[in-house]
């Protein structure tokens, strides 16, 4: 099923849940802590939440927040050397610098890796703002309200900690935590799964045997490879090279020019002869036109419910919520308004300047250098063509 298609359902589930939430009436609703008065919008508002962030809070010991604070602050040094040494690239080695582009589902982002994209999205919200509860409890701010939300086919949890208790009663020491909590926590979260990429092969090697081919999962309509594969089939040779994963068929591929004759080798024992058209990157370079992944095979018994797509999903999967992990840790650390780190940065001043014209003489330029930099490279972004990819 395709991602639009799957989309498309989820919209008309959406209207459903409104159109029963309407039935069953919104008032009604709202007594029992859950909005739903707007259509493909729901938030859950549970005191079950509150109690459990509030007790698991308090069995935090404090150092583990006051690293996120020292962690906060390294973050927001390094997203400053990151974004300002990708901009300087812009101007004096465009190819390498990195596409700053804002994540708009379906528009900036489409296909699969935006359904990988809204998982990790959906995981770093929810121990992002966990997070901020944790820190709250453990320095006695309380918790107005916590819940889950969804918005259209964005999931994720919410925490709200008394604002007027961590303005006016909190010191900055328990601000600070609070603040740094959440992109520590992205920190942490972000690490595990890349200890869980690192051992990856290890770990499916439990219900698969090591990779023995490359799977096409898509061809491109009116590419030689359409004519002449199927979605499914398993190639293990190209011409006299042995293939035994995707990174084979990608680095063959480099030397290949465009018009040659390329003889695939499947796992059923069958060839196929094609003829390599040009690449749109470079008409130099040969192109098939197949979409694939590493097959794994899945082992005796497993094969009853895991598929050679599973292993593929889930690597994608882990891969994007570590790299929504970290970079909305970092970026979040920038001292730009609405962001965590800009409080972070004027409450770790006032420890030390307790002029508050001062600080505020040392916060604006660093803002407007900080939303300069990002403002700057997502418009030479898209001027340069750079997304995602």
């Amino acid at each position: 099923m395709e991602p639009l298609e799957v989309f498309a359902i989820i919209g008309l589930i959406w209207l459903v849940v409104y159109f029963v939430a309407q039935w069953i009436g919104v008032e009604k609703l709202s007594e029992k802590g859950i909005d739903a008065g707007f259509p493909f919008f729901i938030m859950w508002r549970t005191q079950r939440l509150n109690t459990f962030l509030t007790r698991m809070g308090k069995k935090f010991p404090r150092v583990f927040f006051n690293i996120g604070i020292v962690v906060g602050f390294g973050g927001m040094i390094v997203s400053f050397v990151m974004f300002g040494d990708n901009l300087i690239k812009f101007f004096v080695q465009p190819e390498a610098a990195g596409g700053v582009v804002p994540i708009i589902p379906g528009v900036t982002i489409t296909g699969l890796p935006l359904v990988y994209m809204l998982i990790g999205l959906a995981v770093t919200l929810l121990t992002h703002e966990f997070a901020h509860g944790l820190a709250a409890s453990k320095d006695g701010i309380a918790i107005k309200s916590s819940g889950l939300l969804a918005f259209l086919v964005l999931f994720g949890g919410f925490v709200e900690p008394d604002q007027e208790q961590f303005e006016n009663e909190a010191t900055p020491q328990s601000r600070m935590r609070l603040l740094a909590a959440g992109s520590f926590a992205n920190f942490a979260w972000g690490f595990v799964f890349l200890i869980i990429l690192a051992n990856f092969y290890p770990l499916m090697s439990i219900g698969y045997y090591p990779p023995n081919g490359a799977y096409v999962y898509d061809l491109e309509a009116g590419s030689p490879a359409a004519a002449a594969l199927d979605i499914g089939t398993v190639i293990t040779g190209l011409n006299d090279t042995e293939i035994a994963n995707w990174t084979a068929v990608s680095r063959f591929m480099l030397d290949a020019p465009a018009g040659a004759q390329l003889t695939i080798h499947t796992l059923n024992g069958s060839e196929v002869t094609i003829i390599l058209a040009a690449s749109k990157l470079n008409e130099s370079r040969g192109y098939m036109g197949i979409f694939g992944s590493d097959y794994w095979e899945p082992r005796p018994g497993w094969d009853v419910f895991l598929s050679p797509m599973f292993v593929f999903h889930l690597q994608q999967i882990i891969f994007w919520c570590y790299l929504i992990l970290i970079s909305i840790a970092l970026f979040n650390l920038l001292p730009i308004p609405v962001f965590d780190g800009d409080k972070l940065l004027s409450n770790g001043l006032s420890l030390v300047i307790k002029d508050e014209k001062k600080i505020k003489y040392i916060m604006w330029p660093v803002r407007i250098a900080a939303l300069g930099i990002v403002l700057l490279s997502i418009i030479l972004s898209f001027i340069m063509g750079k997304g995602l990819f």
